[in-house]
């Protein structure tokens, strides 16, 4: 496990004008992330120099690229060559999906390699990422985030993926629904395979090879990503770590920062804060 950095600067803002939104500001960035999301995640990258591993492939992220995660996900760093100035939009899947549609889209997914370089989709995010952090009025806010969307869709492909996948991503499809409603419970390799109707062998190697990371690793990434929820609505760190199946708040403690980079209670600390305002943390 990577030792902290006491150059890194992490902060969060949540502004009122955009309910489902949040914006993760990082600086200094010189650690590799390995992370799941359960929003659409919108990164835009002013400084870096890193290989990432996504959908079983990797690719080279440099300064001016725009990283797009659908929900649902995981991305991990395979080296990191220089500090990373980013600033990363989540958005909740109602909220984005809802915009899309506004915007003439019936539903879409992103290609295989959803890094671009497109200068208008960088400013775009960049802008409404920087606003949201500077604390913008509200109609600037909600016209940047109109713009954002607009520069998004034309990225994404038409039609349903479904139609598409093959029998191994199917199986890893069907873990993965189950690890999502049974997120806070204990489950078994051979209950999982059961349910993906394959071999525990052939799944852990397909799930793996899909999502960047083994079945309970995912699992432990839902619960992370389902307490930072809890977290974001006032909910207690101990209630917050019960509910999502932590016996152990120490333990909880260490996964959380281990995949967040904060501690629950720094994390917290910031979501409560006003609107337009935050708390910049270092790890």
């Amino acid at each position: 496990m990577a030792r902290d950095d006491p150059n890194e600067r992490l902060a969060f803002f949540r502004p009122a004008s955009l309910p489902g939104t949040e914006v993760m500001a990082a600086y200094e960035s010189s650690q590799p992330w390995h992370m799941f999301h359960e929003r659409y995640a919108f990164c835009v990258c002013r400084t870096a120099a890193a290989g990432v591993r996504y959908r079983g492939r990797e690719d080279l992220v440099r300064g001016g690229s725009v990283l797009v995660r659908e929900p649902g996900e995981t991305h991990y760093n395979t080296f990191i060559a220089a500090p990373a100035e980013f600033k990363t939009l989540f958005v909740e899947p109602p909220l984005f999906l809802q915009a899309a549609r506004e915007l003439g889209s019936r539903g879409f997914h992103f290609p295989p390699t959803p890094i671009t370089q497109d200068p208008y989709l960088f400013r775009a995010l960049e802008r409404l990422c920087s606003s949201i952090e500077h604390g913008g009025e509200d109609l600037e806010l909600q016209c940047l985030f109109a713009a954002a969307v607009a520069a998004i869709v034309p990225h994404a492909e038409r039609g349903a993926p479904a139609a598409e996948l093959s029998n191994s991503k199917l199986a890893v499809e069907r873990a993965k629904a189950h690890l999502k409603e049974r997120f806070n419970e204990l489950v078994s390799l051979d209950e999982l395979a059961a349910v993906a109707r394959v071999s525990r062998f052939h799944l852990v190697h397909a799930f793996t090879k899909e999502t960047g990371l083994p079945p309970h690793a995912y699992q432990m990434h839902i619960r992370v990503e389902r307490a930072r929820g809890l977290l974001q609505r006032g909910i207690s760190v101990t209630r917050a770590a019960a509910s999502v199946g932590f016996a152990d708040q120490s333990h909880f403690g260490r996964c959380f920062k281990r995949i967040m980079r904060v501690t629950p209670n720094d994390y917290a600390r910031a979501t409560a804060r006003s609107s337009n305002s935050t708390t910049a943390l270092a790890p």
